[in-house]
């Protein structure tokens, strides 16, 4: 994924784009079970340009794409098993080090639709963000006893020229339908890396609440 951030809704169709590229099988990739998985090491930079999937025969197909440093870019997932009790994984303690004072390991595919623990799906978040992610996380798993297909992709942004792993900017797309519905609906919701207030974190969660409620979850 380019440094160079897109804005409004452009992003979001550019992000769902790419979201379906990859599930489409675009670039390298490397299948991994959940014991290959546990092979993908937890260091500040994978392979570039790269794509692993994990679980590919099961009802979770999950995708996540590296970018031209190695940092963890777009991920996507089409939900099928949830898990009800999730559990942190190592890696995520270790990359929210990586942030310093005030970070905190997030999945960008959340943990309670099964996304991955490892380094592919795991950024280094401020307190504000992983709230929102957390909120993003309970929606999505309130669309999923409502519709057949759930797809949920997330896209992280760096700061142009920046080598550091901290993404700046995080866009996600979740879209649901039934199989008799052709086109499906979606949501868009973009959000900076950075501690919000109160007011101005609410006013974001409330947002994808309103969008997610009209999609008739």
């Amino acid at each position: 994924m380019r440094n160079r951030q897109p804005k409004g809704r452009v992003l979001a169709v550019l992000t769902a784009t790419a979201s379906l590229a990859v599930m489409a099988g675009a670039g390298s990739s490397a299948y991994a079970d959940s014991e290959a998985a546990a092979q993908i090491p937890c260091a500040k930079y994978l392979q570039k340009k790269h794509t692993y999937r994990t679980d590919p025969a099961g009802p979770s197909l999950q995708t996540y794409r590296t970018d031209k440093l190695g940092r963890p870019a777009n991920a996507g997932i089409r939900v099928g098993d949830v898990d009800r009790d999730p559990k942190p994984s190592a890696c995520e303690t270790t990359v929210g080090e990586w942030g310093g004072p005030g970070h905190v390991g997030a999945r960008l595919i959340p943990a309670g639709v099964r996304g991955a623990g490892h380094r592919a799906n795991v950024v280094p978040v401020t307190k504000s963000a992983d709230r929102i992610l957390k909120a993003v996380e309970r929606k999505t798993l309130q669309c999923n006893t409502s519709y057949k297909i759930v797809n949920l992709g997330v896209a992280a942004y760096y700061k142009k020229n920046d080598n550091g792993v901290v993404p700046s900017r995080f866009s996600l797309v979740l879209e649901v339908k039934n199989r008799d519905i052709e086109f499906g609906r979606n949501v868009f919701l973009p959000f900076d890396n950075k501690e919000y207030t109160k007011a101005g974190e609410r006013k974001l969660v409330d947002s994808f609440a309103d969008q997610v409620k009209a999609m008739g979850c």
